[in-house]
Order: C-alpha cells, then sequence, then structure tokens
C-alpha cells in the first residue's frame, strides 16, 4: 500500500485531463486489484470507459468524457463532430451525446452509447487543442454537417468557421468529397448556396469600385471560351473597345478547388486575344480600394496609349 500511496500522489501530473487506461496504471506499478478496488461505488475514482479510469471521483468534465474515448479508441483516434469544433473554438457547436472519433479503416473498434467510432480510409493530420488529438475545422465542420438535420444549423455552421474561423470552401468541398455520399446532400447544397453569396458580393464590390473611381463602366460578367470552344468561366469586367480585361476571384471563398487554374486559363486566354488582363483578389478591394483603382487606372491608360 505505501508503494501505491507514492505513486498516486503523482497521477494526476502524469494523465492529462486526470484520464488514465488502466494497462497504463498497471504499467505504473499498481495492481488490477488495486485499481477496481479504488473505482467501486464510495471509491476515489471511477470507471468512464472498459478499460478507461477517471482519476477523480467527481461527475466528468465533457473534455475528460473526449480524453477517456481517445485512450479507450486507442493512438490512432482523433475526435471529430461537435466534440472537435467546441475544441476549436467554434461557438455553433453543442457536444452533448456521443463522442465522435475517426479511426483507421484497419482499426476493429466499435461505437457504443458513449462513443459514435466512424473508419475512413483517409484519417486526417490531428491537431492539438487543449491537450487532445483532434481534426481540423474542415473535417470537423462537415462530420458535424452530415448529421445535422436542418439547412439553417448546417448554414450557420458553415458560416461561422469560413467567415470568423478562416476555412477556404474549397476545403470543405474536399471534406465533403472524401467523406462519399453519405450525409452529404445538405453540405453540399448550403456550400453552393454559401459560394453564390459571396460571388455575389464580390460583384457588388466591384461596381461600386469603379463608380467610386470615376471610371467607364465595362460590360459586366462576360464569359470567356478556349481555343476549342469550352467554356472557362466569365471574366469581371471587360472593356472590349481597348482590349482590357478584370478578372476578380474570391478563391479563398471558392468551393470549387479548380478555380484557381481555370482562372489562369482564362487570364492566358484573353492575353492571346490581345486583351491586358489585371488579376485582382476579391479581399484587396476591401483591404486596398485606392490601389487597385490605381492598378486599373494604369492599365486603362497602357490600352489607350496602344491604341493611339
Amino acid at each position: 500500500m505505501a508503494n501505491d500511496h507514492i505513486e498516486l500522489n503523482a497521477l494526476s501530473a502524469l494523465f492529462p485531463h486526470q484520464v488514465a487506461r488502466t494497462a497504463d496504471l498497471i504499467d505504473l506499478g499498481l495492481t488490477g486489484a488495486s485499481v477496481k478496488r479504488r473505482c467501486s461505488p464510495g471509491g476515489p475514482w471511477r470507471t468512464l470507459l472498459p478499460g478507461v479510469v477517471l482519476l477523480t471521483d467527481t461527475a466528468p468534465t465533457r473534455r475528460q468524457l473526449v480524453q477517456a474515448a481517445l485512450r479507450y479508441a486507442g493512438k490512432d483516434a482523433v475526435v471529430t463532430g461537435q466534440d472537435a469544433l467546441a475544441l476549436h473554438g467554434v461557438l455553433a457547436a453543442y457536444p452533448r451525446g456521443r463522442v465522435h472519433l475517426l479511426v483507421p479503416g484497419s482499426q476493429t473498434i466499435r461505437s457504443g452509447a458513449d462513443i459514435l467510432v466512424e473508419r475512413t480510409p483517409a484519417p486526417p493530420r490531428p491537431v492539438l487543442r487543449h491537450g487532445l488529438l483532434t481534426a481540423p475545422l474542415a473535417r470537423a465542420a462537415v462530420d458535424s454537417a452530415r448529421r445535422m438535420q436542418t439547412r439553417a444549423m448546417v448554414s450557420a455552421l458553415f458560416s461561422e468557421v469560413v467567415f470568423q474561423g478562416g476555412v477556404r470552401l474549397d476545403e470543405l468541398n474536399a471534406e465533403i468529397v472524401v467523406g462519399g455520399r453519405r450525409g452529404a446532400g445538405l453540405p453540399r447544397q448550403v456550400l453552393h448556396e454559401i459560394g453564390t453569396r459571396i460571388r455575389a458580393a464580390v460583384a457588388t464590390s466591384a461596381r461600386e469600385l469603379i463608380v467610386r473611381a470615376g471610371l467607364p463602366p465595362p460590360r459586366w460578367n462576360v464569359p470567356v471560351d478556349d481555343a476549342m470552344g469550352n467554356p472557362l468561366g466569365t471574366v469581371t469586367g471587360s472593356w472590349e473597345d481597348i482590349k482590357v480585361a478584370w478578372d476578380v476571384h474570391a478563391f479563398d471563398f471558392d468551393p470549387a478547388p479548380a478555380s484557381y487554374p481555370i482562372a489562369l486559363k482564362r487570364g492566358s486566354r484573353l492575353a492571346a486575344s490581345g486583351h491586358l488582363v489585371l488579376h485582382t483578389p476579391a479581399t484587396q478591394i476591401q483591404s486596398n480600394p485606392k490601389g487597385v483603382i490605381a492598378e486599373l487606372r494604369a492599365m486603362l491608360d497602357q490600352a489607350l496609349a496602344r491604341t493611339a
């Protein structure tokens, strides 16, 4: 009992969140009988999951439950879903019920009353949040969205992680693709809607900037095709009489991962047809409008001089 007492004094410092596997406690020198006794009714510890112990007799916190689930599932497990969102600081998170874990497809661990185990062929590289192995924000958001029942909930979640959490729409799209079809319909629809709203806002900002600058208005949303006649999307504005094209892009907020190379092809196609092309990140219209106006003026002046 003396050895037990000496070891027990240091256990809280050894195990984050005061959660330990029984096997680890035995490796430290405790006996199985001692661990079992301390987890008995009225004892100083309690069992959270088979083979996982809380080193206190108080009710477990949510983070202690997450740590218990991770220790139960093994070293390759990662917490995702609502608990991961909460660990990332997402306000729309509401962790309750079963702890959602991701494990490699080869794992045999099963779901239970307290944990939801999802096998995945593409486990994410975890990040450490509050000492817990956590799925990246984009993956956690998509895993949560797949299990949401209403458009409003998915929209609120995606809007927060995009506009406040800095997650790109193409990151969310990639995670939806990785996860397959199950539960993907609603998240994919909401993602498209957010992208549409962002593109509309970008177009409005571009128009307002032209008015503010006092520049001649271009033809807006001009379609561009490649040499074979395949569509390459639209250029934001085109002064066709002097062959100037303005392509405002919002790659950080575009759900299509291929949007950037397509934009480059669009610019190359316009340049091949004799256009001067100005590429402007949408964020610069807000952060540096005077700089964008100066670039537009310089390109228009260059085009006018060329046609003089």
